[in-house]
């Protein structure tokens, strides 16, 4: 509970930063409220279990309904700053490109309230950019759920959940990108499953244009013992988006 505390305080600190960032490029930015927000019902839990190890305490219970609704939302938040600064030239879709790629911690089994750290790798040229990249960042921090505690090379002081993501943009496409670690290949195959399922049947609505886009474009899948989210939005559907948004 105090971990919660004290993500949503960074969150807020954070948000609060991107606001006055979007503000002097003259727009109202989407903030990143959908983490404080969001309600789950207990009804839409799946309970993921490993049919390799029948141990009481190795089950994950995921809100699969509720964290694609809040994954869509993440991005349908970033594309939405995009299409603000895009909307008064400050960002050009034949110019500018970016890459971040953003290696997150938290370390597991530790008193009190546990330290995040991360290691990042980015390439922003447009620096209009950064404020609604630094919110995409911390939106995506708490897909930390997805991984297991796990000793990693990068981490040096123990074991912990980690979570890897990455933003493109290269002029050709969009690519987001969230992956977990996982204690072996069978539990990310099972996970990327389950989320596969819940995507199938999950109800999108038709009047969420770009919502409906992110859904069709993402993808659940694994490899060796890490559970990958993707979503590829072509240039033709950004395009096409942003000129919906400006008809509107």
């Amino acid at each position: 509970m105090s971990d919660r505390k004290n993500y949503n305080s960074i969150v807020f600190l954070t948000t609060l930063s991107v606001y006055l960032g979007l503000v002097l490029v003259g727009s109202t930015p989407v903030l990143a409220q959908a983490a404080l927000t969001r309600n789950f019902d207990i009804k839409n839990e799946i309970v993921v279990e490993d049919d390799l190890d029948k141990n009481p305490d190795d089950k994950e219970k995921i809100d699969f309904t509720g964290s694609l609704e809040k994954y869509f939302d993440d991005v349908e938040s970033f594309f939405n700053n995009l299409q603000k600064l895009h909307k008064i030239e400050k960002f050009d879709l034949d110019y500018d490109n970016f890459e971040v790629n953003e290696l997150g911690f938290v370390p597991c089994n530790v008193d009190g309230d546990p330290i995040r750290t991360s290691h990042s790798d980015s390439k922003i040229d447009n620096r209009w950019l950064e404020p609604a990249i630094v919110n995409a960042i911390w939106d995506f921090r708490e897909w930390i759920f997805l991984s297991d505690c796990l000793k990693h090379e990068k981490y040096k002081n123990g074991i912990s959940t980690s979570v890897d993501f990455k933003l493109i943009y290269d002029k050709s496409e969009l690519k987001i990108e969230v992956s977990g670690f996982k204690s072996s290949p069978q539990r990310a195959e099972q996970l990327a499953a389950k989320f596969n399922q819940a995507s199938k049947i999950y109800k999108v609505d038709e009047e969420k244009s770009i919502v409906k886009k992110i859904h069709e474009t993402t993808s659940f899948n694994s490899e060796n013992n890490q559970i990958f989210i993707v979503t590829r939005l072509p240039r033709a559907s950004i395009d096409s988006l942003l000129a919906d948004k400006d008809a509107r």
